[in-house]
């Protein structure tokens, strides 16, 4: 059965008892961040059952999930960091002509 955009969803539940929070989620985005999670720490996050709709479930420390704000920048710090990157993206360019002379 196809889910609408609507119907995928995400939901997270944690409670103050346990120490654990479980991620059920139809976004692909932050099931292959999960996966990764898992694989990397399988003794604290691991996969629940798959619904067979395309939602997977995970298990991971509910101190591992954050709210976390946009940062606010300046325009003096913007373009900053669009000098640095244009920096990099020269260097880059650079190193790739060198490269392919050889």
């Amino acid at each position: 059965m196809k889910l609408s955009r609507y119907e995928r969803e995400t939901i997270i539940l944690y409670n103050e008892a346990d120490s654990n929070a479980s991620i059920y989620t139809h976004n692909e985005k932050l099931q292959r961040q999960l996966k990764k999670l898992h694989e990397k720490y399988p003794e604290l996050v691991y996969p629940g059952e798959k619904n067979g709709s395309g939602g997977l479930s995970y298990t991971l420390p509910k101190k591992w999930v954050r709210i976390v704000p946009p940062q606010v920048r300046s325009e003096a710090q913007k373009r900053g960091l669009a000098e640095v990157n244009q920096r990099r993206r020269e260097r880059k360019k650079e190193e790739q002509n060198v490269s392919g002379e050889n």
